[in-house]
């Protein structure tokens, strides 16, 4: 191969690698001015309504632990989870019986019920001689009364007797020592008779003590046959017959039997985070998402808010609230997880937008004109709100000031109308769009989209696109 046919194979070479780097460049510089394909709303003017949103866990509204109050051993349980008990109604025609949710074995408290009576049967039976010894007492007294007597007048006539010299000294003092042995012989069935007043009111007071050992007894004895406190479903049972269950003491809750719960109302119980429980009250409308059912909407009301405060695992503060579902065919179980979402405030007539189209940026980022002349421009802060206006086919970042949102719109309260074009998505795009980037709308050649209710403009009125370079305010009067 000569020089020279050489030296051409590398010119043409280097002249096709060139022109294929030309070709790759003008390509990406094509395709970096290419506009954005956006998508483009109309400004919205309707209704928005503030939530608060909480974690729950759905359960009944009334429910009802069985635990034993006396130490035995269960020897029946009639019912199965899933079975229907009633409180019974003793006013119905025929009275309908409570049902029987628990039988434990009763001889123990039966035989303590007997010990009972049977005391208290020898209480009344030492009442009985304690009074028939104070009769005794009392006959006594009246005999030792008359003796006294007796002796008191023979003293008299002894003691005239002495003063005329018809008898001595001595048989005068032998007198005398018989009135005051009679006297001391009435002191003491006196102080004899009282004693046995007091004991009797002793042998009373052991009488009622008897018969409050026999009402405990009665009382033990009724614990043994559990039925029902509520009409309801048996949600669980803990026990099996022949286990021993045990009465609570102190910080022993006791035996947990079973569980029984009216299932008619449920309730979501909820942890609202105590930065929200200042906005529920009582009655507020609320929409229920169970996880288990998430075809499913249910709708409830607020029907209880805690006065103080729980801790989370986490150390963080709720409130338990509890949402009361309406009534509904469909099936809840116990202890299913839920989201709820609880109305707070409804707000008319308001502009809004979607929130993912208001966006946070630096406040020097933004141009010259619009920092200085926008009145929803804070100079004190480092970033401002906006939105991106779709103007002649570029977007204009344009500062807002916003007010409450929900779970997808935002309340726009000054710096556009009703006739801006804004740019809503997609959300990717949103956050890299920059100030006089070129867009493209996605339905071009086709009008804004409108929400329903926002007026059609008529189309013998073509709208004008105001200079996207021209500093423009809004919100203004």
């Amino acid at each position: 191969m000569t020089k020279s046919r050489l030296v051409l194979i590398t010119v043409v070479v280097t002249l096709v690698v060139v022109s294929t780097i030309g070709v790759l460049i003008w390509r990406k510089i094509s395709a970096s001015r290419k506009a954005l394909v956006v998508q483009v709303e109309n400004t919205q003017r309707g209704e928005l309504t503030e939530f608060v949103s909480a974690p729950g866990e759905i359960g009944p509204k009334t429910s009802v632990q069985i635990r034993a109050r006396v130490s035995a051993r269960i020897e029946e349980l009639p019912y199965q989870e899933g079975d229907w008990v009633t409180c019974g109604d003793p006013n119905a025609n025929p009275p309908v019986p409570a049902s029987v949710l628990v039988r434990l074995d009763a001889k123990d408290v039966q035989s303590q019920l007997r010990q009972a009576e049977a005391s208290r049967a020898a209480s009344d039976a030492q009442i009985d001689v304690e009074k028939a010894r104070i009769a005794g007492q009392q006959a006594s007294m009246a005999g030792l009364s008359a003796s006294r007597l007796q002796a008191e007048q023979d003293l008299q006539r002894q003691a005239a007797l002495l003063q005329s010299q018809d008898i001595s000294q001595a048989s005068y003092d032998q007198t005398k020592l018989k009135l005051d042995d009679v006297k001391a012989q009435y002191e003491a069935a006196e102080h004899g008779l009282e004693a046995a007043k007091l004991n009797l009111v002793v042998l009373e007071h052991n009488l009622e003590a008897a018969d409050a050992k026999i009402a405990q007894a009665r009382d033990a004895l009724s614990y043994t046959t559990i039925t029902s406190p509520i009409d309801g479903v048996v949600m669980r049972i803990r026990t099996k017959v022949g286990e021993l269950v045990i009465p609570g003491i102190m910080n022993n809750p006791g035996t947990l039997i079973m569980e029984v719960a009216d299932l008619s109302a449920m309730l979501v119980i909820t942890q609202v985070d105590e930065a929200d429980v200042g906005k529920l009250e009582v009655g507020q409308k609320a929409t229920v998402h169970v996880d288990a059912l998430p075809d499913r909407e249910f709708t409830g009301v607020v029907d209880s808010i805690a006065l103080a405060h729980d801790v989370t695992y986490f150390m963080t503060k709720y409130f338990r609230t509890e949402i009361l579902l309406d009534n509904t065919k469909e099936k809840l179980h116990s202890g299913l997880s839920a989201h709820v979402d609880i109305e707070t405030r409804r707000h008319t007539g308001v502009l809004k937008l979607p929130s993912q189209a208001v966006l946070g940026q630096e406040v020097d980022s933004l141009p010259l004109d619009i920092r200085e002349n926008s009145a929803e421009v804070d100079a004190g802060k480092t970033h401002a709100t906006v939105v991106y206006r779709y103007i002649n086919g570029k977007a204009v970042a344009t500062p807002v000031k916003i007010g409450q949102s929900d779970l997808t719109h935002t309340i726009i309260l000054s710096g556009v109308t009703e006739q801006d074009k804004i740019v809503v998505g997609p959300y990717k795009v949103l956050e890299k769009l920059k100030h006089g980037q070129e867009i493209k709308d996605e339905r071009q050649g086709q009008p804004a989209k409108r929400m329903a209710g926002q007026p059609k403009k008529p189309p013998d009125r073509p709208e004008t696109e105001p200079d996207p370079n021209k500093s423009q305010r809004h919100g203004q009067g």
